[in-house]
């Protein structure tokens, strides 16, 4: 049964099958398909799809189902409702269906339906599995405004949001590979007294067991720096309005009145997540699947994460099954170290480019919420743009 939507009076509501074509995919014989890109991109489902545009990771010489340069793209398995848009023509397997909007605007058309994908994925719900076939799209209802001029307009505006996001999502992977380049470097060669990136060509080296290192450092084991600490059971200590975190590998799993440690501190996962380091400065409580540390004298706590970020720490999983840390292995890892000095001077060099990375990223949740929150009031015509 089609949903009823209320609409100003210059709208009008149809169901989805009468302003597009629908084309449900079909996959090609396995026989014709490479990965040598011969032939056209094929897409399999919503796991070959990106941002907004789709991602080749195949080809077939033969296809059967073909979407076109524009066409918007949805998956009809689950998870149903994935949507992109097609940059050129595809084939398409039957994890995927094009939709060629032809009777209103198409851009509107494309943001109309992912705005009401919730219809989708109530469609599916009838299925043995969750799937949506060609009919279920003459029953899911859009809305748009009569006037093409402002169904183009509308969806000038929310292409501009995502042309932003999209630029903020670019910005946050160069920054973040820039902060990658910076790591390799200072962790690697560290800074002089003048502020400069050392080079075996341009300073004293020398030979040890980790490679060439700056005549001024030393190699040592983690523990030389930190004493691994073992997390406690928080089910006696956690409150609703806590003032202080508990941890567990994933991030902040609640809140207490009672903390574990209140200094600042590099924290590793003990068992499951075990390679995404954490660095608190302010009280906290850990679980016992984290460690936390003591950091020792004459060591810089933040450069002591940047070292912790650094690590492989998949290659010291103790366990076949869920990953596992041992505080033997950690404390025995080879690490090359400067002076305390030097390692405050890293330490400030890579915080500040966390800083810009974290900054952007606010930002990216700032265009990604204001869209959401554009989408709902101008498909929906509680919000009017003049034209």
């Amino acid at each position: 049964m089609n949903e009823v939507l209320e609409v100003p009076e210059e709208w009008e509501v149809k169901v989805f099958s009468d302003v597009a074509k629908i084309n449900m995919g079909q996959s090609p014989d396995s026989e014709f398909i490479n990965e040598n890109q011969e032939g056209m991109a094929f897409l399999q489902g919503n796991a070959d799809f990106g941002e907004i545009y789709p991602q080749e990771c195949y080809w077939v010489t033969e296809p059967k189902k073909v979407a076109n340069k524009g066409d918007v793209l949805i998956s009809v398995r689950a998870p149903v409702g994935d949507m992109n848009l097609a940059d050129k023509k595809y084939c398409i397997g039957r994890g995927l269906a094009s939709i060629t909007i032809d009777k209103i605007d198409s851009t509107y058309g494309f943001y109309a339906l992912f705005q009401e994908r919730r219809q989708l994925d109530r469609l599916s719900q009838g299925s043995t599995f969750l799937a949506i076939g060609k009919n279920d799209f003459s029953k899911l209802n859009i809305q748009f405004p009569k006037a093409l001029k402002e169904q183009q307009k509308i969806a000038k505006i929310l292409s501009t949001l995502d042309s932003a996001i999209e630029a903020s999502q670019k910005l946050i992977a160069k920054e973040k590979n820039i902060k990658k380049a910076l790591m390799h470097d200072l962790l690697t060669n560290g800074i002089d007294e003048n502020g400069t990136i050392r080079s075996p060509k341009t300073h004293k080296y020398k030979e040890s067991e980790l490679g060439l290192i700056p005549v001024e450092w030393e190699i040592d084991d983690i523990q030389s720096m930190l004493t691994i600490q073992y997390g406690k059971d928080q089910k006696e200590v956690e409150v609703i309005n806590g003032k202080y975190p508990i941890l567990g590998t994933g991030g902040v799993m609640g809140f207490t009145n009672h903390f574990l440690y209140d200094k600042p501190s590099v924290l590793i996962g003990r068992k499951g997540t075990i390679n995404k380091p954490q660095y608190m400065e302010t009280p906290f409580w850990t679980v016992d699947t984290l460690f936390y540390s003591k950091i020792k004298e004459q060591h810089f706590p933040k450069w002591a994460f940047y070292i912790f970020e650094s690590i492989n720490w998949n290659k010291y999983n103790e366990a076949s099954g869920v990953p596992s840390l041992s505080t033997a292995n950690i404390n025995k890892i080879r690490i090359k170290k400067p002076s305390f000095i030097e390692q405050k001077q890293i330490a400030n060099i890579l915080t500040a480019q966390d800083k810009k990375i974290e900054t952007e990223k606010k930002n990216l949740e700032k265009l990604k919420e204001l869209k959401k929150g554009l989408m709902h009031e101008l498909l929906s015509g509680k919000m009017r743009v003049k034209v």
